[in-house]
């Protein structure tokens, strides 16, 4: 019974004195005179001392009850009574903020009472399409019951529809749910689909199944399944879904799997070597000594082996080329200056490409007021 697992976890704050005797007229009559707080608490007592009786007083008393954790024990504890109307009640006249806070209480109360994973199941079947627009579903994330998690992979199975939003909360519900025994399913979703929302939010999911940023901490094995999943699925993946795969492997402590998805997401522009050519330029920008302004850019080609990502690819040239070339304009003039990295937003496809967005990042670059602009023409940096 779910009152057998309620009453330890009651606050000494809020916990009633025993009725040694356990009479339960004494605590009616008390509940009479209590205060909201109190009467939840006395309520709990009388459903321990007498259950039938606290079944039947449910619809009057629960609805004097204010929202909190005294509240919710006593909701939790009608429940197990089965005075699910009385519970549903009280639950549907709370505020957003208390409303949130009583469905938390039962997703907590929910893997370890089969009276509440019944409670889902019977509001499901009573409630049909309310069940999930009114977000009932949402306490279920932290409930691994079978028979509560078959309720959200038979919804899921239903596919997109018409409310995609709805769709993907269940889905990331479902996915956090079931854990690890979602993999399947989301990896049979994600092969199904070319759609690029679908497949981002779909990848996200994942990591929702490898339970990253809960408390317990990220479970290993999911997110190793999680993860081969992934990499087997992301030749198939569009650009959006590809980025977010990235993002999700990253998560996922797979940092070098994410690098390797660079190669998916420039596959158009590989070499036949399996390389990618970039474009950069170096700039120093000097205000030298007798005050006038002096720039020097170093253009170069950049090949890459293909595990780079745009992002980090300014880190990387910049890196090389400190120790490739000389970049001592500011020294020479005996002034000050400053160095910035322009990288190609994608890799080339070919010298020419390379070429034409040189030319015009140049013009980008040079200063109006630069009494001299230099351009040095280097040798191809390989990372």
């Amino acid at each position: 019974m779910l009152l057998v697992a309620v009453l330890p976890l009651l606050s000494p704050l809020f916990s009633a004195p025993a009725h040694a005797a356990c009479d339960a007229k004494a605590i009616v009559a008390e509940m009479a005179e209590a205060s909201s707080l109190s009467a939840a608490t006395l309520f709990v007592d009388l459903a321990a001392c007498d259950a039938a009786l606290a079944k039947k007083l449910a619809p009057k008393e629960l609805p004097h009850m204010i929202g909190g954790e005294e509240g919710n024990a006593a909701m939790l504890a009608a429940i197990d009574l089965g005075a699910t109307d009385a519970a549903v009640a009280w639950i549907d006249a709370l505020q957003s903020d208390d409303r949130a806070k009583a469905m938390g209480a039962l997703g907590e109360a929910c893997p370890s009472s089969e009276t509440v994973q019944d409670f889902f199941v019977s509001r499901a079947q009573k409630l049909g399409a309310d069940f999930w627009t009114q977000r009932w579903y949402g306490a279920l994330a932290t409930c691994p019951a079978q028979k509560v998690q078959a309720l959200l992979a038979t919804e899921v199975d239903k596919g997109l529809g018409t409310d995609r939003a709805r769709f993907f909360s269940v889905l990331d519900t479902y996915a956090r749910g079931s854990g690890a025994q979602a993999i399947p399913r989301l990896k049979g979703l994600l092969a199904g689909t070319g759609d690029d929302e679908a497949q981002s939010r779909i990848v996200a999911s994942f990591a929702e199944a490898a339970r990253v940023g809960s408390l317990e901490g990220t479970d290993t094995a999911a997110a190793t399944a999680a993860t081969a999943a992934i990499t087997e699925l992301s030749p198939g993946l569009t650009v959006k879904g590809i980025e977010q795969a990235r993002i999700t492997l990253k998560s996922l402590g797979a940092e070098q799997a994410a690098d390797e998805l660079a190669g998916i997401r420039y596959a158009k522009l590989k070499k036949g070597d399996g390389s990618m050519l970039w474009g950069a330029v170096v700039l120093e920008d000097a205000t030298c000594k007798n005050g006038k302004r002096m720039q020097r850019a170093h253009v170069a080609e950049v090949i890459e082996p293909g595990r780079t990502w745009s992002d980090e690819m300014e880190g990387k040239v910049r890196s090389s080329a400190e120790v490739a070339f000389t970049l001592d304009l500011a020294a020479k003039c005996k002034g000050t200056g400053t160095l910035s990295v322009k990288v190609s937003p994608e890799p080339l496809a070919d010298t020419a490409a390379f070429k034409a967005w040189a030319g015009t990042t140049l013009d980008a670059m040079k200063a109006p007021d630069a009494a001299k602009f230099i351009r040095m023409d280097q040798d191809k940096l390989k990372l």
